[in-house]
């Protein structure tokens, strides 16, 4: 008797919650729906999966080895299905498609274009436009329609996911919280505390911009007056400048990645620097739309295998 691949995440469900009950609230099915279902699943393996003999009075369930081994082979079955599921949306609602996405060029640069070579090889029938645009700008082309999608930046900690942005229409979304950095002349010596290296000679931004901001509360909480300090726009002029020995800088993690950062090395430091919020807006109209669902999905993995590794690593 061939083994049922829908009963196969039943048992998956068992494994990850624990419990019958619980897997049958995260089924939508009633605890004995599930029961029935493992039944059954034992008697087309002809294999007991759920060892009852270590049961008490509660409603905990443990899996024998062949209940466990099979388990596993049930996360395969679920990207199976799920990557079926996908397939037949294309399918139904035709495979080409294009999306348009603006953003900044780091954003672009560094998760953007990998995003890209993944689809290339993933969903080669999706069609990606990508405009470097400011955010200004992006939310006029997104309001227009001439627009999908706009990555962006916050450096408002209450920023929420899935908050309307500031025009009705437009839904904006968090993708992750991006740590800020200090960085440091390699040739430089180790400083001996932040109080030493806040006194030096820095290179930051434009008074009002996030560097600058950062930097004057970091000297505000240690109470120290900085140094010397050159003014930058850019922040590969800024590494440029720190590599060449002429000071320390605050930027942000993803910089480092996406430019050369040669004669540059991030400081050890527990102190909280700063973060921002990367984020993509959209229409309402789009959110159920299958390109710019198809594109996010493969950005949200990349991002993902780029935060999971270490951005700067």
């Amino acid at each position: 008797m061939p083994i049922d691949p829908h009963r196969l995440l039943v048992l998956r469900a068992v494994h990850r919650t624990g419990s019958v009950h619980a897997a049958a609230t995260a089924l939508h099915l009633t605890p004995s729906g599930v029961s029935q279902h493992l039944s059954r699943l034992e008697a087309e393996a002809r294999l007991p999966l759920l060892d009852r003999t270590r049961r008490g009075g509660g409603r905990a369930v443990r899996l024998t080895e062949a209940g466990l081994a099979l388990a596993q082979r049930a996360d395969d079955v679920a990207v199976a299905l799920a990557e079926a599921q996908r397939e037949a949306d294309r399918l139904r609602e035709g495979t080409a498609g294009t999306v348009r996405v603006g953003g900044f060029a780091t954003a672009l640069g560094h998760l953007v274009v990998p995003t890209l070579q993944q689809l290339a090889i993933t969903d080669a029938a999706l069609a990606v436009q990508v405009i470097e645009v400011n955010e200004r700008d992006g939310t006029d082309l997104l309001r227009a329609g001439d627009l999908d999608l706009l990555i962006g930046e916050r450096y408002v900690e209450a920023t929420t996911p899935d908050a309307a942005g500031s025009y009705p229409g437009l839904v904006e979304r968090v993708l992750y919280r991006e740590p800020f950095r200090i960085v440091l002349p390699e040739l430089w010596p180790t400083p001996g505390g932040l109080d030493e290296l806040l006194a030096g000679t820095w290179v930051t931004s434009r008074e009002g911009r996030p560097p600058r901001q950062m930097l004057d509360r970091l000297c505000a909480e240690q109470a120290v007056t900085p140094g010397h300090r050159h003014i930058c726009t850019e922040s590969q002029t800024m590494l440029a400048l720190v590599a060449a020995g002429l000071g320390a800088a605050i930027v942000p993690e993803l910089t480092l990645a996406y430019l050369r950062t040669e004669g540059v090395v991030v400081h050890a430091s527990a102190v909280d620097v700063g973060s921002r919020l990367l984020t993509v807006t959209g229409s309402r109209r789009e959110r159920r739309a299958s390109a710019p669902l198809r594109f996010l999905e493969a950005l949200r993995e990349v991002i993902a295998r780029v935060t999971s590794a270490g951005i700067t690593g």
